[in-house]
């Protein structure tokens, strides 16, 4: 069996129906947590719901990149997305860059990123990341292409990840304000991306829509239907794999 493909999301919710089309599918622990392995349209996966948040995240991905080999990581899910992005609810989204939103100091003179304050997240060899972490543009274009080949509609633009989600519309004017061209946030996406760029690991991120960032209704979200379009935005990426983890 080939390498498998590392699908990466924070609760069951947003994988149930991968792991429900899972030919061979077994359960197994990765970090102390339940994850699934098993074929998905001929490809061997694994399937990591590992938790909320961008601890969570980190520590379910050391632990799968530390004992399995894989031949990319998506880190997919559900998001909210930015007043301006162009992203209406049940639209899918591939991140160009993950972006920690606030990471680094409030100061008396506003926000100071990482950068802002000196102090790098990743220093190796020369290369020194502060809150962005760049995705492989050509990846990223081969996954737009082929979702549009598969009938999805997708944007791609800045993810930003968060620890406290924008309840407000102003709190989320003020997280899009510190990203140029912003199209969404969530909890995790910049904490994969970080662990994969440490790992040297492909990866990608893709959200669907489940509600506008704007003053906290939660009778407008529509979290199931984002999560089932999510799911099958990130099978037409495994189909495709051989054109998307190429090179």
């Amino acid at each position: 069996m080939t390498t498998p493909i590392a699908l990466i999301c924070s609760v069951p919710l947003e994988c149930r129906r991968l792991v429900d089309g899972l030919a061979r599918a077994a359960e197994v622990e990765i970090g102390r947590k339940a994850a699934w392995t098993g074929v998905l349209d001929g490809a061997p996966v694994i399937v990591f719901p590992a938790g909320m948040g961008k601890t969570n995240a980190a520590q379910g991905l050391t632990a799968l990149l530390e004992t399995r080999t894989v031949r990319g990581v998506i880190g997919f899910g559900v998001g909210g997305a930015y007043d301006g992005s162009g992203l209406r609810i049940g639209d899918v989204a591939l991140a160009s860059r993950a972006v920690y939103g606030d990471e680094g100091v409030e100061a008396p003179g506003g926000w100071m990123s990482t950068e802002g304050i000196g102090i790098p997240l990743i220093d190796r060899g020369g290369r020194r990341v502060f809150n962005e972490i760049v995705l492989d543009a050509a990846r990223v274009q081969r996954a737009a292409d082929a979702l549009t080949s598969a009938g999805v509609y997708v944007r791609v633009g800045p993810f930003v990840t968060v620890s406290a989600c924008s309840g407000t519309a102003a709190r989320g004017a003020e997280m899009a304000g510190r990203i140029d061209d912003a199209l969404c946030e969530g909890m995790e996406g910049a904490a994969l991306a970080h662990v994969a760029a440490i790992y040297d690991v492909p990866f990608l991120e893709l959200r669907a829509v489940s509600n506008l960032v704007e003053d906290r209704d939660l009778s407008r979200w529509r979290l199931a239907a984002a999560a089932e379009a999510a799911q099958r935005a990130v099978r037409a990426l495994v189909a495709a794999r051989e054109t998307v983890f190429a090179g």
